[in-house]
């Protein structure tokens, strides 16, 4: 038995660059932020408490790896942009030609929940979604994710078609209903499957979600 070889240490790992320590510890702080916006909401969360939940000892790590507040929320969303934004495209396509108002509500609704699926258990993505959503502060700083606008465009088009003629006004209050229906709805489901241990049933969430979406939109008005 050679005993030079027997004794030598087991091979260390190759160094690791530091784009790719950059790339890491930005990723940390991402996921760091995403989960204490979610649990605690935007304003009771520091940057300094992100930095350090995140391990980082430098309190200016969030801002060298990411940039301003604004920056940060966005590049959460951005981070979850591109699955939803390709299933979207997907069911949009799918969705066109359709007479069926219901298709075109799910082409919207769906990518959202089977996104939040993907997730798993616990995931803090659907509760920060509605953080964001309930902080005018952080809602001005953000614009709707380039990925996204051309498809919800399309499908919200679509489903505009099949809903009766309504005054703005009330067209503009269907459409906000809409939109924070299936927010917090799934914000709730998230937390409560966080707090149980137990999946949310993500399949029945999104299909209930679009009918009670198109059942809503598609609501006789009554005349004033």
């Amino acid at each position: 038995m050679d005993t030079e070889t027997s004794s030598r240490e087991p091979a260390l790992p190759r160094p690791v660059s530091r784009r790719q320590q950059a790339e890491a510890t930005r990723g940390s702080l991402l996921r760091t932020a995403e989960r204490l916006f979610a649990e605690h909401g935007l304003a009771r969360v520091s940057n300094r408490r992100i930095v350090e939940a995140a391990g980082q000892a430098n309190n200016s790590a969030l801002s060298y790896h990411i940039g301003t507040r604004t920056d940060l929320l966005r590049a959460i969303t951005r981070a979850h942009a591109e699955p939803i934004a390709h299933r979207t495209r997907e069911l949009v396509e799918l969705a066109r030609g359709s007479t069926r108002p219901r298709d075109h509500v799910a082409s919207l609704v769906l990518p959202y929940t089977e996104h939040l699926a993907e997730l798993g258990n616990p995931s803090w993505y659907a509760r920060f979604t509605a953080q964001v959503h309930t902080d005018p502060g952080a809602t001005a700083g953000l614009h709707d994710d380039p990925l996204l606008t051309s498809f919800l465009q399309e499908g919200d088009a679509a489903v505009w078609a099949h809903v009766p003629d309504l005054p703005a006004a009330e067209a503009a209050l269907r459409r906000q209903t809409a939109r924070l229906a299936v927010i917090h709805t799934c914000a709730e489901q998230e937390r409560t499957a966080a707090d149980t241990d137990t999946p949310a049933d993500w399949p029945l969430v999104g299909a209930a979600l679009t009918d009670a979406v198109t059942g809503l939109l598609l609501a006789p008005r009554t005349p004033r």
